[in-house]
């Protein structure tokens, strides 16, 4: 294709400013903003972008491309320089991204897009139906973008950001030089001119990685193209140019664990030659360390396909190709391969234990029968399991009363502590994953809100699945966007695809990154653990993206509740569910209805028609701002230390937000109820014991507990209590309800009532068990601390 320069002068041509729009800049922010002040702040924001669509495209103006350079190569040293401090541990730096706003991103393949050079591209347009070639000519640095300088073929230069590129989130800068090092090709498709936000300096953005393609040299991109500063940049080093060169290169990023890179280089030597079969062994084994199963099943396949190869080329494919079957949860195809390896290695027990995992998962996801206990024991060890996911009688479908949207219908009738589902993430982010070097503030266009410090390294890694994995793309972006996108189809989740080639140099698949974006705000979770539930409150909260359960509809007030062992999110009915009933899931627990809208925001849900939500609103404005702020009082530490005057009136002040005629669910009040009963058990007065015992009672009923009463036998005057199994409620967690269970227990225990004490320790087995399953050994282990620390643990152990 025909690239010759055109006949300008590229040296010190420098921008006058001359012509250039005079534009606004946008509104500041600084770290810290109230979540009222962010909300404000974003509305500015958006004001300003949609300003600054509004002003024309126009040419854009040149600059001397050795300030340029220089200029990079001082933010360059001023990273390093920041690096260094970090490791002596000098602080932390903090960033600040924006997503939800319009941003384009290519779908057309670039064989069908036409060349265009900067003189030809405007400030503030996209250029749809081109590709810009380029090179880069300054070494890279990061801040939340890849930041570089780039020359086309006229040799003019502007700045290139890059944004959400597969293995950089938090990569070292060594790592950038290696994949955008001086002098690399690149085809950027339909490239977005950005005007600067300061300054007249504009810049090509680039949001979707897949919108870079790598250029090598046997390409017929570069047929007939003359770069006007030369065959070589300043600066740039020789990469290798034979296959054995870059298999060299690629084993030793392997050795380092630097799987990417490894892929990368292994993918430069399969360009020369395509059927190199240990380069694609190799780079299946790489991607196999990223999760890339689409890409490692097919370079197996590409080996296997091959004839004449040696034999032990052969069992290392059918060894990768088992474990890629493995990744992608095809556990019959997996099993079947581990035996073909075996038999032709009977001697090596290598494939034993995959093999036996085979077999489990298969029989796990059949009949949804899973070792709880042992699933939690893992889990604190190790966040992410393996376990196969289950689905229940239930399927997705248009709802009518939901304006066609859709939800989760159940197709049997279900009982309380049914299990409807065993869902993996497809992606998910703990606080141990984040780096310990910078914090990068996410604000979401979309919602007015600040996200999660989760939330960015999130979407990175969404982005790097499907990368690896071209054939999930449906799963994600068949889920719902909001109303700026195609209404996604009825069905979910989509048919299974067949698994599509990894090629890092040129990917196979278009991620639109807005659209994402959106995906990522409408429906991600915050996987709280349930054996690390208290744990993960004290740091970032955790994001996850677990599709299918994305397609339950919030209640407060739900009919199934969902809780987390380790990555895996189980979803339980929480009563009888007819066979053709919508399942709901409760989003968020807390107690305040301030708080609860404050959750649902993010969630782009503004008006939540729920029972407890309309109750709240009956109660009126006023009664629920003071509710907000005795929240805000029960929850602090300085409540521990309140006397028992003190936590009786706090009770008469929660008891008096509500209105009189309001049904029972009351649930701020059962924690004002039970506050006032453990204040009570700590005098040691059997009276008050008795009291206590009445205060957590009226407690549990707040919550939507039916607790009844009927008379004991001889050992006890008063009378055996417990609760309603035919249900439990949704609007609080298991645990604060089990715990009061566990002090009534204890109280009765006191009381010298064993018989009471059992029923109620059994009542708190009962509701963890319809909750998240695993009988007596799960119980025992979730409440362990709780058990211990009121001296009967033995003793529930023993009368369970």
């Amino acid at each position: 294709m025909n690239l010759d320069p055109h006949p300008l002068s590229i040296q010190g041509a420098v921008s006058s400013g001359l012509g250039a729009t005079v534009r606004r800049p946008p509104p500041s922010y600084h770290h810290g903003m109230s979540p009222e002040e962010t909300t404000d702040y974003l509305k500015r924001y958006r004001d300003w972008f949609e300003e600054d669509r509004r002003i024309p495209p126009e040419p854009a103006p040149l600059f001397d491309r050795s300030l340029l350079v220089s200029e990079q190569l001082h933010r360059r040293s001023d990273l390093e320089r920041a690096s260094r401090y970090s490791v002596a541990g000098s602080g932390i730096q903090v960033f600040m991204t924006r997503v939800g706003f319009a941003k384009h991103s290519s779908a057309t393949p670039i064989q069908e897009l036409q060349p265009v050079r900067f003189a030809d591209m405007l400030v503030g347009r996209a250029h749809v139906g081109n590709y810009l070639l380029c090179r880069v000519i300054a070494p890279c640095s990061r801040m939340v973008a890849i930041q570089t300088v780039i020359e086309d073929v006229d040799g003019v230069a502007y700045d290139l950001s890059i944004y959400n590129f597969p293995s950089t989130f938090d990569c070292t800068l060594e790592h950038l030089d290696a994949l955008f090092s001086v002098g690399s090709v690149l085809a950027i498709r339909e490239p977005t001119f950005k005007a600067p936000m300061q300054g007249d300096r504009p810049l090509v953005r680039v949001d979707s990685p897949t919108d870079i393609s790598f250029v090598v040299p046997c390409s017929p991109l570069l047929d007939d193209v003359t770069w006007r500063t030369g065959l070589a940049v300043p600066g740039s080093h020789v990469l290798p140019s034979t296959l054995d060169a870059w298999q060299e290169r690629g084993n030793g990023y392997f050795k380092a664990s630097q799987w990417f890179l490894a892929a990368f280089a292994y993918s430069q030597g399969i360009a020369i030659q395509s059927d190199a079969p240990v380069l694609l062994l190799n780079r299946a084994e790489a991607y196999l360390r990223m999760k890339y199963y689409s890409g490692a099943l097919c370079d197996a396949q590409r080996v296997l396909s091959t004839a004449g190869i040696p034999d032990a080329h052969v069992g290392r494919a059918v060894f990768r190709l088992a474990k890629a079957h493995y990744g992608r949860a095809e556990y019959a195809a997996a099993q079947q391969s581990f035996v073909r390896w075996k038999n032709a290695h009977p001697d090596d027990p290598a494939a034993d234990s995959w093999i036996e995992r085979c077999g489990a998962r298969s029989k796990e996801r059949a009949n949804g029968q899973y070792d709880w206990a042992s699933l939690f024991r893992t889990a604190k060890k190790k966040v992410r399991l393996d376990a196969a996911e289950y689905t229940g009688p239930m399927e997705v479908r248009t709802m009518d009363q939901r304006g066609g949207g859709r939800g989760v219908v159940a197709t049997n009738d279900l009982q309380a502590g049914d299990l409807l589902m065993v869902t993996k993430p497809f992606i998910s982010v703990y606080a141990s994953d984040l780096p310990k070097d910078r914090v990068i503030v996410t604000l979401d266009l979309i919602s007015n809100t600040s996200k999660e410090r989760t939330d960015a390294l999130l979407l990175a890694r969404i982005v790097e699945k499907i990368s690896g994995n071209p054939d999930l793309h449906d799963e994600v972006f068949h889920l719902y966007a909001g109303p700026d996108y195609t209404q996604p189809p009825g069905r979910y989740p989509p048919a299974a695809r067949a698994p599509v080639p990894v090629e890092p140099l040129n990917p196979k698949v278009d991620i639109d990154i807005a659209q994402l974006e959106a995906i990522c705000t409408y429906n991600n979770f915050s996987p709280y653990r349930l054996e690390n539930y208290h744990a993960d409150e004290q740091g970032a909260k955790p994001t996850g993206l677990y599709p299918l359960a994305s397609l339950f509809n919030h209640s407060c007030s739900a009919n199934a509740v969902w809780y987390c062992i380790g990555d895996i999110m189980v979803i339980r009915a929480t009563g009888p569910i007819p066979a053709g009933t919508e399942i709901t899931i409760p989003y968020t627990v807390e107690e305040s209805y301030q708080d609860r809208q404050a959750v649902l925001k993010k969630h782009m849900l503004e008006h939540c028609t729920c029972s407890l939500c309309e109750e709240d609103r009956k109660d009126g404005e006023g009664r629920l701002r003071t509710r907000h702020k005795l929240k805000q009082r029960v929850a602090s530490a300085s409540f521990l230390a309140a006397s028992l005057t003190e936590a009786r009136e706090f009770e008469r002040s929660v008891r008096d937000t509500f209105r009189s005629t309001r049904g029972p669910v009351r649930p701020l009040l059962a924690l004002a109820l039970h506050a006032v009963a453990e204040k009570l058990r700590a005098s040691g007065n059997p009276r008050q014991l008795k009291e206590a015992l009445q205060q957590d009672m009226e407690a549990l009923r707040c919550f939507g507990f039916e607790v009844s009463q009927r008379h004991g036998g001889s050992q006890s005057s008063t009378r055996l209590p417990s609760i309603g199994t035919d249900r439990f409620p949704a609007v609080t967690s298991f645990f604060e309800p089990t715990t009061m269970m566990l002090r009534i227990a204890c109280t009765y225990l006191n009381l010298d009532e064993e018989a009471n004490g059992e029923l109620w320790i059994k009542a708190a087995l009962w509701l963890t068990n319809a909750s998240v399953g695993g009988g007596k050994e799960l119980f025992m282990l979730v409440h362990e601390e709780a058990l211990k620390q009121m001296n009967i643990y033995d003793y529930a152990a023993r009368v369970l």
